[in-house]
């Protein structure tokens, strides 16, 4: 995460995800993966995480401390995220 956490520019996105037997959760319920991508061009890095919220909360945790500009979608999940100085 430090080594994404150093990049110019980070990518975000999310997308709903599936899980049928997950504990004390419905198999029609959805869940959220959330993938950041950034680094040098020849060392990328490319992170996962799994969250059953899609709450602004999520990003804002996972770029905690981020300065440099962040490219995303249209989701307003991440305006918490570009009104911090910095980003």
């Amino acid at each position: 995460r430090d080594s994404l956490l150093a990049s110019r520019v980070i990518h975000c996105d999310e997308t709903r995800v599936q899980v049928l037997k997950e504990p004390d959760r419905e198999p029609s319920s959805h869940s959220w993966m959330w993938v950041q991508t950034g680094g040098p061009p020849d060392q990328p890095v490319i992170l996962f995480d799994y969250s059953t919220s899609r709450a602004q909360e999520v990003p804002t945790r996972l770029l905690e401390g981020y300065r440099g500009s962040l490219m995303t979608d249209d989701y307003a999940g991440y305006n918490a995220l570009g009104a911090q100085a910095g980003v």
